[in-house]
């Protein structure tokens, strides 16, 4: 499978196949977000999708995805080596803002990489699947972190006030953090970090992602006395299929879901869930 023909095939790194070496940031940008955009289309269009959301998918089904998802997981591993290469040729001679830029490249690519290390299939019906990458969870964490604290350090005015980009960075893996990792600590460092660096990502909100995150946690949690580790949360409180809307002028938001109705339920149903602040 390859991505339609564009104009943007033209740009460096923009293609099927990644190179043994990537010669500029651009250029593996370029090769990460063909590669995201083929993965997203091999899902979308992936014969037997139908059959495996309702859960009516035969062994021949599953082997077929699985041959699909080793290939992604393969692919990102690759693209994380090769990137890895090239910071370590290059690092010394970057500046803080090509630092900068390196770090959120690395951080999409763990994401991506992430993504591919779940069981799929499993995740369509227990959320506890999510717990296998908590080690995962951290290193994003860890990685929003120094991006952080660099671009204060590069930038005083960061200190004092609410920044706007058009690009994605940071809030989207903390908000990936804050609604699917369950280990208490980590979800709390990520809601902390989204509310204490204030900034507009393109649609993203940091302030409004960290209140969804913080009701999505408190929805999980209600009821279970003190949690202290991800496996205290049962499958039947985690919720799915997570969409989140504003209402900035009514000071509301809601959060599209789906979950269980109690622990003898089997079928995640829709919920919304609609809270002020």
């Amino acid at each position: 499978m390859s991505l339609p023909k564009t104009k943007r095939n033209a740009h460096p790194g923009f293609g099927p196949d990644i190179p043994a070496a990537f010669h500029s940031l651009e250029e593996a940008r370029n090769c990460l977000d063909y590669q995201w955009n083929l993965c997203v289309r091999s899902a979308v269009d992936f014969p037997y999708r139908k059959h495996m959301m309702e859960g009516t998918e035969s062994q021949e089904h599953r082997d077929a995805f699985d041959v699909d998802r080793t290939h992604f997981r393969a692919v990102y591993n690759t693209w994380l080596t090769v990137f890895q290469n090239f910071l370590e040729r290059n690092v010394a001679t970057m500046n803080s803002k090509s630092l900068q830029g390196a770090m959120v490249l690395k951080m999409q690519g763990q994401l991506a990489a992430m993504y591919q290390e779940m069981d799929t299939l499993q995740l369509l019906h227990d959320e506890t699947g999510w717990d296998e990458v908590i080690p995962m969870f951290d290193n994003l964490v860890d990685l929003v972190a120094a991006i952080i604290d660099s671009q204060k350090a590069t930038d005083e005015k960061l200190l004092h006030k609410p920044t706007f980009q058009l690009d994605q960075s940071t809030i989207n893996p903390l908000f990936t953090v804050g609604h699917k990792c369950r280990d208490p600590i980590l979800r709390r460092k990520a809601i902390s970090m989204l509310y204490s660096a204030p900034r507009q990502e393109g649609v993203w909100d940091s302030i409004l992602t960290a209140r969804a995150c913080e009701r999505i946690m408190n929805l999980e949690e209600e009821g279970l006395g003190e949690v202290k580790c991800a496996a205290d949360i049962p499958d039947w409180r985690r919720i799915s299929d997570i969409e989140v809307s504003f209402d900035l002028q009514a000071r509301r938001g809601e959060i599209k879901m789906s979950r269980l109705r109690s622990r003898h339920s089997n079928v995640r149903r829709p919920v919304t869930d609609v809270f002020e602040w």
